[in-house]
Parts: C-alpha cells; sequence; structure tokens
C-alpha cells in the first residue's frame, strides 16, 4: 500500500491484494500557488503674494518626476529637471510645500500611485476654500472648485509638447528667428533631453491656453502672457543635470557583452564613482544609495549626521560592531512587496520566509544598536523605532509556520499545538492509511472469488472510494454492476464503486484534507492582518537598515580608500589638500595628489594650461567629485578638505552627441556655457574644460574670453570657476580682465633631452606649450609628419609665411621657371616672333611638356 503523507490536492490510494498486503499512495500535487511579483527653483523658490496663482503640471512616468509650474504674478514658467522619484513622493511633497499650487495638472493616464496619493493628501476646507495637505503641513490654496485637473494623454504627448514649447512667443526672442534659431535658443534654455519635464511643460502650456488663464477678458487674438522659462530646484538639494552625472563618470552602464542580453536589461554599473562606492550588501541598500547619488544634499546638518555614523564605523575599535552589521544586512530583504502580496493573499513560503529572516535580523540589528553611542543619529533612530512589534511578529511567526513543512509541501503549513481542532484533524488524518488498509482487505472478503485486487482511495469533492481492476469478461456497464456496491465512474481500467462503508467514511471522516487546508488557510489570514497591522513600522524598519547599509558601504569605501573625512561649511569656500581623484587612483598607481583653495581672499576663478595628457582633465573631475562626494556625506579622496556648500554643479567637459538633437556638437558646448551662465550664483561650482576647441581659434578664444569675463565681473558673486584651455594668447595678450579672483595654473613638466616629463603636480603660472608634437609621437604619429607640423607651428607663431616643402617636382618646376623667364628678358619684342616664342616655350610649360 503506498500512501500519500502531505495534505495538497492529492489522491490517497490503499489497495489491498490477496497475494500480499501493500499500500499504495498516489502521487501528490501540492499546487504551488503562483504570485505575481510587484516591483519596484529660480534657485529660491518664488515666494508667492496672496493675490498670485500658481498652476502646476506633474508627470511621473519610468520612475522620473517633471514638473513646471506657471506664476501668474511673475508671468513665467518654472521647470524642475527630470528627476528620480520613488513611490513614495517625498520631493513631489517638498515642492508642494514651498510653492502652495492653486491647482495640479496630471494626465488621464497617469500612473494610479501618484494620483492616490495627491488624493490621499488633499482634504477640503469647506470654510477657507483651499486644499490642505494635512499629513505634512501642505496647502494648495485656491479659489477653484477642482483642485486636481486631468488632461487627456495626448496633451502630453512628447513632440506635441515640445512644438509647443518653441511655439512660444518669448519677449528675447527676435522676430526675425526662423524655426531653426528657435530652435537652437530653445534648447540654450532647457535640455530637450529632459523628456518627461518637456511633456509636463507641453500639458501645462495647453491647460493656460485651454483655459486662457490671466487673460479671460481679453480677445481670443490675446495669448497667456510667458514671459520666460527657468529652471528651479530644491532649496536643500545640490542640482546636477545627465551631463554632469556622465562626465564626471559618477554612473556609467556597460553593457552585457552577449548581443542576446543588451535588449534584455542586461547592463550593469561599469567603473564609475556609485560603481567604486557601492559595498552595500542587501539589494534595498542598493537602491537607496543609488538615491543618494542621485539627490547630493545641502543640509548641513544631515551631512554631519552621516558623516558622524562613517567616522564611528571607520574607527578601529568598532570593527567587531561593523562588521556583524554587515553580515546582517545580507539578510534583510524587500519586504514592501511581500507585504503587498500579503494584502492581497497571494503571499508564498519564500515571502513568508523572507519576511521572518528580515524581522528576526532587524531585532538583532535593534539590539546591537541600542549598545552603541545614542548620539550617532543613525543608532538613535534605530533604536526608537525598532520597536516591540517586531519581536510580536517574529514570535508569531516562529509559532505558526512550519518552515520544513511548507517548503515541501509548497503551500502555508501551520506548526502542532497552535489549534486543537486542527491538530485532531491532522491526526485522523494521518492516521487514515492504515485503517483504510484494514478496510479494503474487509471489502475484499465480500467480493466474489475472480476479484484478486481491491484498492480504498481518497478523491477530494468525492470522497472515500472502491478501486477495483476491470476484469475481461466487464465490456459494457452492464457488466460493471456488482452486489452491495454502486458503480461511480472507470479511468485507467480500474472502476470506482460506493460501498455503504466508503459511505460511512464520508459522513463520520468528511472531506478531511480540504477541511485541514482552509483552516490553515484561515491561520494564514489572521497571521497576516496580525502582521499588516504593524506595515508602517515594517516599512521604516526595511527603510532605516537600507540608511544603515548605504553607511556601511560608505564606511568600507572610506576604510580601503584612506579618504578623510571633510568639514561641510555654510561658506563660499572649497580648500582641499592633497586631494586626487577617487576613479583615477585606484586605475593608475602611484597618483600625484593636487591642492585646491578657492575663496573670495584667493581667486574663485582658476584658469588652467599645460601640456597635453599632463592631468588638467582630471583634476577638474577631481575637485568637482571631492565636492560632490562631500554633498552626499561621504568621505573624500584628500588629506584635508573644507568644502562650502554648494547649489549646483555646472560641467563643460564631455559632449553628448545624439542625432535626435539636431544640433552640432559647438552648439551642444555652447548649450552647456549657456546654461552655466544664466543660471550659475555665487555658491555654484562651474568646470570647464577646453571650450571653444570646436569651432575656428579666434571665435572660440573671444567666446572664452567674454564667458569668463562676464563671471570676472561679478566680483565676488562670482561662482567657483575652473577652467582648463590651450589658449595660451589668452594669458601671453592679457585678454582678461585684471582681477584677483583670477588665478592662473599650470601642470608642471620636465624637459630632458627632448624628452618631456609630465609630473602632474599644480603650480602657479602659465605653460608656454602644449607640447602637441611629443603626445603625437607617443601616439605613432610618424616622425616626419610630427617635425614638419612643428616647423609650421613655429612659423605661425613667429607670423611668417608658411612655404610648401621643396622636393624633386618643385625644383624642377623652379628651373623650367627660370628658363622662361631667361628667353623672355632675351626677347626682341618688335622684331622677334611672339607666336613661335608661346609655342615653343610657354604653351609647353603649361602642358608638362618642356
Amino acid at each position: 500500500m503506498n500512501s500519500t503523507s502531505r495534505y495538497g490536492n492529492s489522491t490517497l490510494s490503499h489497495s489491498f491484494t490477496r497475494n500480499q498486503e501493500t499500500m499504495e499512495t498516489g502521487d501528490s500535487d501540492s499546487g504551488d500557488m503562483d504570485s505575481t511579483s510587484i516591483n519596484e527653483v529660480h534657485r529660491v523658490m518664488p515666494n508667492t503674494v496672496e493675490d498670485d496663482q500658481i498652476y502646476m503640471s506633474v508627470l511621473w512616468h519610468n520612475g522620473k518626476l517633471g514638473m513646471a509650474y506657471y506664476d501668474t504674478e511673475l508671468t513665467q514658467i518654472f521647470m524642475l529637471l527630470d528627476i528620480v522619484e520613488s513611490d513614495d513622493f517625498l520631493f513631489l511633497k517638498r515642492i508642494l510645500r514651498q510653492l502652495h499650487p492653486t491647482c495640479v495638472l496630471l494626465s488621464s493616464k497617469q500612473d494610479d500611485r501618484l494620483v492616490q496619493t495627491l488624493k490621499s493628501l488633499v482634504s477640503t476646507n469647506s470654510d477657507a476654500g483651499n486644499i490642505s495637505l494635512a499629513s505634512d503641513d501642505i496647502s494648495l490654496s485656491t479659489e477653484h472648485s477642482n483642485k486636481l485637473q486631468f488632461l487627456p494623454s495626448i496633451d502630453f504627448n512628447p513632440d506635441i509638447c515640445k512644438r509647443r514649447i518653441l511655439n512660444l512667443d518669448l519677449p528675447g526672442i527676435p522676430d526675425h528667428y526662423t524655426d531653426t534659431e528657435k530652435t537652437l535658443y530653445f534648447s540654450s534654455l532647457i535640455s530637450f533631453d529632459n523628456i518627461t519635464t518637456i511633456r509636463a511643460t507641453g500639458g501645462l502650456l495647453k491647460y493656460l491656453e485651454k483655459m486662457r488663464v490671466g487673460v479671460e477678458l481679453e480677445d481670443a487674438s490675446v495669448r497667456v502672457p510667458v514671459m520666460d522659462l527657468k529652471v528651479v530646484t530644491l532649496d536643500d538639494q545640490v542640482s546636477l543635470d545627465d551631463t554632469a552625472f556622465s562626465a564626471l563618470q559618477i554612473f556609467q552602464k556597460e553593457a552585457h557583452p552577449s548581443v542576446y542580453k543588451i535588449g534584455q536589461g542586461g547592463a550593469k554599473e561599469g567603473l564609475s564613482l556609485f560603481g567604486l562606492l557601492n559595498r552595500c550588501r542587501s539589494p534595498i541598500g542598493t537602491r537607496k544609495l543609488r538615491l543618494w547619488f542621485l539627490r547630493p544634499i545641502r543640509d548641513i546638518d544631515v551631512i554631519k549626521q552621516r558623516q558622524d555614523a562613517v567616522a564611528f564605523f571607520v574607527n578601529p575599535r568598532n570593527i567587531e560592531v561593523f562588521s556583524t552589521l554587515t553580515d546582517c544586512m545580507k539578510n534583510i530583504k524587500n519586504i514592501v512587496p511581500v507585504l503587498k502580496r500579503m494584502y492581497q493573499a497571494q503571499a508564498t513560503v519564500i515571502d513568508w520566509q523572507a519576511l521572518y529572516k528580515t524581522v528576526y535580523h532587524a531585532i538583532y540589528i535593534g539590539d546591537l544598536c541600542r549598545a552603541q553611542p545614542q548620539t550617532v543619529h543613525i543608532f538613535r533612530r534605530i533604536s526608537e523605532a525598532f520597536k516591540d512589534d517586531l519581536h510580536r511578529i517574529a514570535n508569531l511567526i516562529n509559532k505558526i509556520v512550519d518552515f520544513e513543512e511548507s517548503k515541501v509541501v509548497g503551500r502555508f503549513v501551520v506548526k502542532p499545538n497552535v489549534d486543537s481542532e486542527l491538530d485532531d484533524k491532522k491526526r485522523t488524518y494521518n492516521g487514515l492509511p492504515d485503517f483504510m488498509t484494514k478496510l479494503a482487505a474487509e471489502e475484499l472478503e465480500r467480493l466474489s472469488d475472480d476479484i484478486q485486487e481491491c484498492n480504498v482511495i481518497y478523491l477530494p469533492q468525492l470522497g472515500y472510494l472502491l478501486a477495483i481492476p476491470r476484469l475481461d469478461y466487464m465490456q459494457t456497464e452492464e457488466d460493471f454492476e456488482m452486489p452491495g456496491l454502486e458503480f461511480v465512474f472507470l479511468s485507467n481500467n480500474m472502476l470506482h464503486y460506493k460501498s455503504d462503508r466508503t459511505r460511512e467514511l464520508d459522513i463520520l471522516l468528511g472531506d478531511t484534507q480540504c477541511e485541514i487546508t482552509d483552516q490553515e488557510t484561515a491561520i494564514m489570514h489572521k497571521l497576516q492582518n496580525a502582521i499588516l497591522e504593524s506595515y508602517r513600522t515594517l516599512t521604516e524598519v526595511q527603510d532605516l537598515c537600507a540608511e544603515l547599509d548605504c553607511l556601511l558601504s560608505l564606511a568600507a569605501s572610506a576604510t580601503e580608500f584612506n579618504y578623510v573625512r571633510p568639514s561641510v561649511v555654510s561658506e563660499g569656500v572649497i580648500n582641499i589638500n592633497g586631494g586626487r581623484h577617487p576613479i583615477q587612483e585606484v586605475c593608475c598607481s602611484p597618483f600625484v595628489p593636487n591642492d585646491t583653495l578657492s575663496n573670495t581672499n584667493n581667486g574663485k576663478m582658476k584658469v588652467l594650461t599645460g601640456p597635453n595628457a599632463s592631468g588638467k582633465s582630471v583634476y577638474l573631475k577631481q575637485v568637482a567629485l571631492i565636492v560632490y562626494m562631500a554633498h552626499i556625506g561621504s568621505f573624500v579622496p584628500a588629506e584635508s578638505a573644507v568644502i562650502g556648500c554648494v547649489d549646483r554643479i555646472f560641467t563643460r567637459i564631455r559632449t553628448m552627441d545624439s542625432v535626435s538633437v539636431g544640433l552640432s556638437t559647438f552648439m551642444i558646448d555652447v548649450n552647456q556655457m549657456s546654461e552655466a551662465l544664466r543660471d550659475a550664483t555665487e555658491r555654484s561650482l562651474v568646470v570647464v574644460d577646453e571650450f571653444g576647441k570646436g569651432t575656428e581659434l579666434v571665435d572660440g578664444m573671444a567666446l572664452l574670453c567674454s564667458c569668463l569675463s562676464f563671471w570676472i565681473d561679478k566680483g565676488k558673486s562670482c561662482p567657483h570657476v575652473l577652467v582648463s584651455t590651450h589658449f595660451h594668447s589668452i594669458i601671453h595678450q592679457q585678454l582678461l580682465p585684471e582681477s584677483p579672483m583670477v588665478k592662473f595654473l599650470t601642470m608642471d613638466s620636465l624637459t630632458e633631452e627632448g624628452d618631456l616629463l609630465f609630473l602632474y603636480q599644480l603650480v602657479e603660472g602659465h605653460a608656454r606649450s602644449s607640447y602637441a608634437s611629443h603626445v603625437a609621437l607617443q601616439a605613432g604619429l610618424p616622425q616626419e609628419i610630427v617635425k614638419r607640423g612643428k616647423e609650421v607651428s613655429e612659423l605661425i607663431r613667429q607670423n611668417k609665411p608658411v612655404y610648401a616643402i621643396d622636393t624633386a617636382d618643385t625644383e624642377t618646376h623652379f628651373k623650367r621657371s627660370e628658363l622662361i623667364v631667361k628667353k623672355f628678358l632675351d626677347l626682341d619684342l618688335e622684331t622677334d616672333d611672339l607666336e613661335s616664342f608661346l609655342r615653343d616655350f610657354v604653351m609647353p610649360t603649361s602642358e608638362g611638356k618642356l
């Protein structure tokens, strides 16, 4: 007799033969439950007055938030460049808190999570006639009755929205501009690569025209006044665009070497700052750290809190705490999808295991953090947030869920001694094999002698049946009839009957298997409900674990690469001693460190010259990366550093060419400079690498001098500017105005016996030459080409004419010309035959025959 030992949707079969006793059990189909995976301005905001109104358009797509709003008082549109936003919408709430918009415009096909978030935040105040987002003390005050306006999704079409922006009639656009010139002008105001922002802005323009905001009483030909487009940023965030992230190599995707996986999301993080510093042990930690990198902050208090935690972990005395917490992080899972599946009654055994493992290790993390100094902010927050709810949840799961049995069966199984009624049913079910074997033997005795085998089986919904092998003479249904038995069905050459004894079993035992499953499911639902009552606690625990993982990751990187804690201050200063490039020093050793000092007393503009490949670009990126790392709370690669908070980092380092943009390489460079000139403040950092090289020498140099002069004229309001250039005439001819804000620096080098030796050391002064010929020789250009290049360069530098190189052909041509001149001088124009002279000398020479 074979028997099943599980409670799934199984067939229980017990047979008894006349020759031997065997027990047979049918295969168990555990029926694992399929689960559905649920995956995851103007620089300072304008102070609104009581009479003005703000119309905001919001779009959230593919995890990026785009926002634009129109201020009726200023008659300007302000745009927030695409920013990564999770479904907690913390940034959106902060924007609403600062702006108090009149109404919010959404697409009719907007993600329901954003819509539900806004609706849940909105509560109508009938007395004041405004909207209060009470949970975060945010208010949307307005006289309109509808606060959330939904527009057709076609109004947010990217191409249509881009055309709406290009059709704006801004005061600064000359009337004679062509469409191409207008496109170039608008591309200098905003990068059209920010697709989500472009769509939000286009939807806003459509609404303004449709509702005729501000011109309700004017003639239909009068358009809604839009005086300017401006880019905005949050007050407590350092703003970087995609160009800066790419140029500084903060993120860099590396495609999978297999062409089959390139289109399947097979890319991974390549050699980048994020890839270098990401030592997180949990997926939620990695996601959190990426958000930190995407959102560098200006809040000095938060930065110092992160630095305090990193400083604690890098202390050798705390190495044991660091190692223990790091090991615990391996077991912290993303439980938000698990909780969502529990809410939908779709949790699997793996989900229960993930939840239990996370809660168990979270309790250990909480106990460990309580034993540490509570002056460290993350320890104090964990001590307060990791409440008794975690112990309650862990005890409930440990007491109720039988993980070993659940893993085998593939469904939720309850441990013994949880429910006495359930235990009784399981004991009854487990005792059925022996009882059914005995019953099969008794039933076989009542059958005729030609039947040698009899089985008693159990089928869900049908109950207990007597199964008898079909004999040769049993051909028709009449042949199936047996005294005292009721024929039920024929399957697999086995006849199934109901007998009096099996009917008694149906009455006494019933559908035991289904009852067990149903009762365990009911217990599971009660347990789920008890756990979901602590949903906020669990999500807060997960978020704090992710933050702790990020701090451990930064500490591990600081220890490995010998980083130091920077002093982040509110003053406008950048003082770095012995700074290093975090990525470059890993790739090449030894690395030569350099100092940086930028403030109003020592100059905020540094103009770098030096030979090609001497390290100018590396130095520019090095300073920008150190400033950036300080604003995410990380330690920095330097001997010491004092970093003043910056509001934005502008870069003109790498040209992001794209056919879809429709702009030349030089035009893209100019747009990057235009953005820096327009939006950089005294607290901004501007990094410019060889601007102007994409056009004619004089024009490029003139443009660079004009840009630098613009910043110099700002005096103490000049941003921190680092510029590298090969336009040495800027210094030699003194094309920049004299100012204490400007310092000229160069990368030192030595020339010995014709060889150029780079020292990679930054010194005051300027380079005499770019030594392009030396680099060309190192790159493998032929010696004669490099030699000729040096000759031509020297002639141009001395304002002397450049002649072609004499060759055998030029010597022959010279002799021919000399012969013609001599014959012409001997010619008597009155007596000699001119036609003969031309025929014999001039014409053959022009044909190459003389």
